[in-house]
């Protein structure tokens, strides 16, 4: 398994097909994707899902610290 490294940029540019993914490393390493719609849409409801849970969470400590 690759080393997990530390997202310094993200880029989406569209394209006729879904869109061109740039992604940059903290330690200057890039590289690029083409992406489709329907992988874009299921990396999108994905993250969506993540950001969803996190302010689930926050909402809870909220409701607790109050």
């Amino acid at each position: 398994m690759a080393q997990t490294k530390k997202l310094a940029r993200f880029e989406a540019v569209p394209s006729d097909d879904g869109a061109t993914l740039t992604i940059e490393t903290e330690d200057g390493a890039s590289f690029e994707l083409e992406a489709s719609f329907e992988q874009l849409e299921i990396m999108a409801d994905t993250l969506d899902d993540i950001l969803t849970e996190n302010d689930d969470a926050i909402e809870v400590k909220d409701k607790q610290e109050a």
